[in-house]
C-alpha cells in the first residue's frame, strides 16, 4: 500500500513539473525534431500526427470506493457450519475508504486505423476495522476484534481497436476485446487468514468501448471514453460442490484533458468511473463482490 501512495505522489509531482507553458512546450518539441504537422483548416492550428507503431501507457487512479463482499460456504467443511451464508460486508465496514490503482499498457498499430492493445490494471483495496460482532467469511467465524481486509484484484484486457471516424479536430475509436480478472480476497484476524479464490471460476468477459478525442489549440485534447461488457449467469465449466455458475459485469467511463507534445508524448488528467460486479453460485458456495469507484485518473502516453 505504501508503494501505491508513493506512486500516486510521484505522478502528481511529475505532472506539476513537466506541464509547461505554451512557450516551454514549443522549446521541448523543437528539441525532439521537426514534426510533420496536420493542418486543422483555416484556423491554422496544427496537431502533430502520432509517431510510429508502438504505444506505451502508464497511469494511476485514486478515489473513494463503495461496494460489498460476501463469501458463503454451505457445507461447513472449512469452518463453522452455522455461519454458512456468510456476512454481507460493505467496503466501508471493512475499513476500505480509499482505492488506488496502477495501470500500464502497450499497443501495436497495425495500420493507421487498426491496433491491438494489451493493458493491465491492479486495484489496491485494503482496510483495517474492529467489528463489534462476529463476521462469517468462507464458512469461518471471526470473533469481534481487529480485522484486516485485502480485496486487491488484477484485471488484464486484450482488445482490437479501429478508427471509426476522423475529422481535422476529432477522432472516434471503437474497441472490442476480452477482460480477465484475478481476484482472491482475504480476511485476517486473531492471527489467522481466510481467502476465497474467485479466480478459479473466472472466465474471459467480452468488452466493447468507444473513445472520442477533440483537439483545441496546438497541444490540447479533450477526451471522453466509455466501455463495458459482461456475462449473464453462465456455466463456468468448473465444479465445486456441483457446477459453478458465474455472472459478471464491467463498466468504465472517463473524461479528461490531455496535453500533447510534438514528439509523441502525452499527459492526461481527469475523472474516472469504474463498476465491477462478480457473482458465483454453486451447491457449496455463494460468493458476491461489487465495486463502484469514482476518482481522479492520471495517465502518461508515448508513441514511437
Amino acid at each position: 500500500m505504501k508503494g501505491a501512495h508513493l506512486w500516486t505522489l510521484s505522478m502528481s509531482l511529475t505532472m506539476f513539473v513537466i506541464v509547461p507553458g505554451t512557450g516551454q512546450a514549443q522549446t521541448l518539441a523543437e528539441s525532439l525534431g521537426e514534426p510533420i504537422a496536420l493542418s486543422l483548416g483555416d484556423a491554422g492550428d496544427v496537431i502533430p500526427p502520432p509517431l510510429g507503431r508502438w504505444e506505451f501507457t502508464f497511469g494511476g487512479r485514486a478515489g473513494p470506493p463503495v461496494g460489498r463482499l460476501q463469501v458463503g460456504e454451505f457445507h461447513g467443511g472449512q469452518g463453522t457450519p452455522g455461519g454458512a451464508p456468510g456476512t454481507r460486508l460493505s467496503l466501508n465496514t471493512l475499513g476500505i475508504h480509499v482505492s488506488e490503482a496502477i495501470e500500464a499498457g502497450v499497443a501495436f498499430h497495425i495500420t493507421a486505423d487498426d491496433a491491438v492493445r494489451l493493458s493491465g490494471l491492479h486495484y489496491f483495496l485494503r482496510g483495517d476495522s474492529t467489528p463489534g460482532q462476529s463476521v462469517v467469511y468462507n464458512g469461518e467465524e471471526f470473533k469481534p476484534g481487529a480485522l484486516q481486509a485485502n480485496a486487491d484484484f488484477t484485471r488484464v484486457d486484450l482488445a482490437y481497436e479501429r478508427a471509426l471516424w476522423r475529422a481535422p479536430l476529432d477522432e472516434l475509436i471503437g474497441s472490442i476485446g476480452l477482460a480477465y480478472v484475478y481476484f482472491n480476497p482475504t480476511l485476517t484476524g486473531h492471527g489467522h487468514s481466510n481467502s476465497e479464490d474467485f479466480y478459479l471460476q473466472e472466465l474471459p468477459v467480452p468488452i466493447a468501448g468507444l473513445r472520442w478525442s477533440h483537439g483545441f489549440g496546438e497541444h490540447w485534447l479533450l477526451r471522453f471514453g466509455v466501455s463495458g461488457g459482461g456475462l449473464p449467469e453462465v456455466n463456468s465449466g468448473r465444479k465445486e460442490g456441483g457446477t459453478v455458475f458465474l455472472q459478471q459485469a464491467h463498466a468504465d467511463a472517463d473524461a479528461g484533458v490531455a496535453y500533447r507534445w510534438r514528439g509523441g508524448a502525452e499527459l492526461e488528467i481527469g475523472y474516472h468511473f469504474a463498476y465491477f460486479f462478480q457473482h458465483e453460485k454453486s451447491q457449496e458456495d455463494i460468493n458476491d463482490f461489487k465495486l463502484i469507484d469514482n476518482g481522479v485518473r492520471m495517465r502518461f502516453n508515448v508513441r514511437f
